[in-house]
C-alpha cells in the first residue's frame, strides 16, 4: 500500500507575544499518547517501506546514535547509565539546534525534551521503559557570525543601546564543524567583555557560569561551535538535565545514515521529481513567488542529478551542492569541482562503503529537510521542533510519503518568549510617541493656522486660509485652488520655524526612546545574557503546566 499525500497551507506557529509565555503544541499532557501513536505509525511504516527496510535501519541507527552520543557526551560530562542498555529499545525524544548562543526560546527546547523523557520514563504507557532525550548539534549549517548583540544602558541618557561583542576575530563563513577558533585571547576574554557591556542592565548574567566550560572545551576541540555547544550542555548537567548530545557530523559517518542517504542517491532522479513537485505545491499553497523558498528546486544537468546534500572537506571547507551520476555502472557523488567519490555499484544500499569514504577529505552532509526526515523517521520516537523548523516540515512529510510510501511520525513544536529582566519604566519614560509627533509635524505643513496660539501668524494669511477652506468645491479651477492653498500653507509654515524645531527635537528624543523600547523588548538576545535562576525558574514553571500551548 502506498501513502497518498496532499499538501495544504501549514499550520501557523507564532512565537508568544508576551514575556514569560510558551508555545507547546500539542500540550505537554499529550506526550505519552503522541509517542505511543508514533510507535504504531512507525510499525506500520516498517511494513510499507520495503525498499528502505525501515525496521532494521531504525534498530541499527538508534543503537549507533546512543553509543556515539554516550561516547561524545562522556568526554565532558557524566552520562551515568543513560542509553547503556541498548537492547531495551528506549524511547528517544530528540531536538536539534545549531551550536550557537541562541535565544532563551530555543534553549527552552533542551529543558522540554528532558522533561518529556522524564514523563515517558515514569508514565504508565512506558511500562518501565527508559526514555532518553538526545539533542542533535546541527554543525553542518554555515556559521555567519563571531559576535552577539548585547544591550547596554547609556550612562547619560539612560536609554538602552545595542552593540556587538565578539568571541572570535573571524565571522565564519564555513560550516560550524570547520570553524576553528582564530583568536584565542578574544575567546577567553569573552565573558569579561559581556559582563562589562550588559552589567548596566542585567545583574549576574549566566555567562560567568557558562564560559569556563567553553574555555575548557576549546582546549579539547579548538572549534568555536564545539566549545559553545559543549559549554551549554555542561551547564545543563549542573542544572540537572539528563540528556545526551551528538554532532550531526559524527552521525553522518555511521553506516545507518549512509544507508539512508543511498536510498536517495540511488534513486536521485525520482527523488528530484518528488522533491520539486512538493516544493512547487507548497509555494502555491502559501502564495510564495520566490523559487528559492521554502527550498530551491533540485537541478539536473545532462546525466548529473542534484541531491539534497552538501559536500565539503577540511582542505575545501566551503560547502557546495551535491550531485550524482552513474558512470560505468558505478555511482559517482560529487560537487562537480574538486571533491568526488565513486562507489563500487550504483545499486548497493549497503552503507559500509559510503561510510568508509567519509573523512576529512570528503564530507557528505544532509540539507535541512533530509536531516529532520532522518531524525524523525529513523532515529526518534518524538522530534521536537522550534517554530522555524516546524513551518516547513509538512513539506518534508509529503516528500517522505511520496518517495518512501510511509507516513512520518508526528512532531511537537516548542518555543518561549523571555525578555531580559530589566526596569523598563525608568529607562523608557517619554511624553510623546513617534507617531504623535509625526502628526504634529504634518499639521505644521498642512494646517499651520492651528498653531496660532504658539507663534505669531499673519492674520491676513490665516483669514485667506479660512476663506479657501470655505470655498472648497465651489471653485471652478481645482488646480488653481490647490495651488493657492499650498502657497498659503507654505507662507504660514514659514513663520513656524521655532515650533517646527521644537517638534523635530522631540522626534529625535522619541525615536531614541522607541529604539530603546525595541531593544529592551527583543526576545532574540543570547541566553548567556540572562540570570541563570531567572531562566531556570521560568522554564520549570512553563513545563509544569500540562495544558500549556493548546
Amino acid at each position: 500500500m502506498r501513502v497518498v499525500a496532499a499538501l495544504s497551507a501549514p499550520e501557523s506557529y507564532r512565537a508568544p507575544s508576551r514575556d514569560g509565555e510558551a508555545l507547546i503544541v500539542p500540550p505537554i499532557g499529550r506526550v505519552e499518547r503522541l509517542v505511543a501513536d508514533n510507535r504504531r505509525r512507525l510499525a506500520e511504516a516498517d511494513r510499507q517501506a520495503t525498499d528502505l527496510a525501515l525496521g532494521a535501519l531504525r534498530r541499527a541507527a538508534r543503537q549507533q546514535l546512543l553509543r556515539a552520543a554516550r561516547s561524545y557526551t562522556g568526554c565532558y560530562r557524566d552520562v551515568g547509565s543513560m542509553g547503556q542498555e541498548l537492547a531495551s529499545d528506549p524511547y528517544l525524544v530528540m531536538a536539534g539546534h545549531q551550536p550557537t548562543l541562541f535565544h532563551p526560546g530555543v534553549w527552552f527546547k533542551n529543558f522540554a525534551i528532558d522533561r518529556f523523557a522524564e514523563r515517558l520514563t515514569a508514565g504508565s504507557s512506558g511500562g518501565g521503559r527508559e526514555a532518553i532525550a538526545v539533542n542533535l548539534v546541527i554543525d553542518n549549517d554555515v556559521s555567519t557570525a563571531s559576535s552577539i548583540r548585547v544591550p547596554f544602558r547609556d550612562p547619560i541618557s539612560g536609554l538602552a543601546r545595542c552593540s556587538p561583542v565578539a568571541y572570535d576575530s573571524v565571522a565564519g563563513g564555513v560550516p560550524f564543524e570547520q570553524n576553528r577558533i582564530q583568536d584565542c585571547e578574544t575567546f577567553r576574554s569573552f565573558a569579561g567583555a559581556i559582563r562589562s557591556a550588559v552589567g548596566s542592565l542585567v545583574a549576574e548574567p549566566l555567562i560567568d557560569r557558562l564560559w569556563p566550560h567553553a574555555v575548557a572545551a576549546a582546549s579539547r576541540c579548538e572549534n568555536v561551535a564545539c566549545a559553545i555547544a559543549q559549554a551549554r550542555h555542561a551547564l545543563e548537567a549542573e542544572l540537572g538535565l539528563r540528556t545526551l548530545e551528538l554532532p550531526l557530523s559524527v552521525l553522518c559517518r555511521g553506516e545507518p545514515f549512509c544507508r539512508f542517504a543511498l536510498a536517495i542517491l540511488n534513486r536521485a532522479n525520482r527523488f528530484r521529481q518528488v522533491y520539486n513537485g512538493a516544493a512547487s505545491e507548497y509555494r502555491a499553497a502559501n502564495r510564495i513567488r520566490s523559487s528559492a523558498h521554502p527550498v530551491p528546486d533540485l537541478g539536473i544537468d545532462g546525466n548529473w542529478v542534484e541531491v539534497p546534500f552538501w559536500i565539503y572537506a577540511d582542505h575545501s571547507p566551503q560547502r557546495r551542492r551535491a550531485w550524482v551520476r552513474v558512470v560505468g555502472g558505478r555511482l559517482e557523488v560529487s560537487d562537480r569541482r574538486d571533491l568526488s567519490i565513486r562507489l563500487s555499484s550504483r545499486t548497493s544500499d549497503d552503507g559500509a562503503e559510503l561510510a568508509g569514504r567519509m573523512g576529512p577529505e570528503f564530507k557528505l552532509r544532509p540539507r535541512a529537510l533530509v536531516t529532520t526526515m532522518f531524525a524523525r523517521l529513523v532515529l526518534s520516537d518524538l522530534f521536537v521542533h522550534g517554530i522555524g523548523g516546524a513551518k516547513y516540515d509538512e513539506l518534508g512529510d509529503v516528500i517522505t510519503a511520496r518517495f518512501f510510501g510511509v507516513r512520518s511520525p508526528a512532531w511537537m513544536v516548542v518555543s518561549a518568549t523571555l525578555l531580559l529582566p530589566v526596569d523598563r519604566r525608568r529607562i523608557t519614560e517619554s511624553a510623546w510617541s513617534v507617531s504623535e509627533i509625526r502628526r504634529q509635524l504634518r499639521r505644521i505643513r498642512f494646517a499651520p493656522e492651528s498653531f496660532a496660539g504658539e507663534a505669531e501668524l499673519p492674520e491676513g494669511l490665516c483669514q485667506e486660509k479660512r476663506e479657501l477652506i470655505a470655498a472648497v468645491g465651489t471653485e471652478g479651477n481645482k488646480k488653481a485652488w490647490h495651488d493657492r492653498l499650498d502657497e498659503t500653507n507654505r507662507r504660514l509654515a514659514a513663520d513656524l520655524g521655532a515650533v517646527r524645531q521644537q517638534w523635530t527635537e522631540r522626534l529625535a528624543v522619541a525615536r531614541a526612546v522607541e529604539s530603546s523600547e525595541k531593544i529592551l523588548n527583543s526576545r532574540e538576545y543570547a541566553f548567556c545574557l540572562y540570570p541563570l535562576g531567572h531562566l531556570a525558574n521560568h522554564y520549570s514553571r512553563l513545563l509544569s503546566q500540562d495544558g500549556a500551548g493548546g
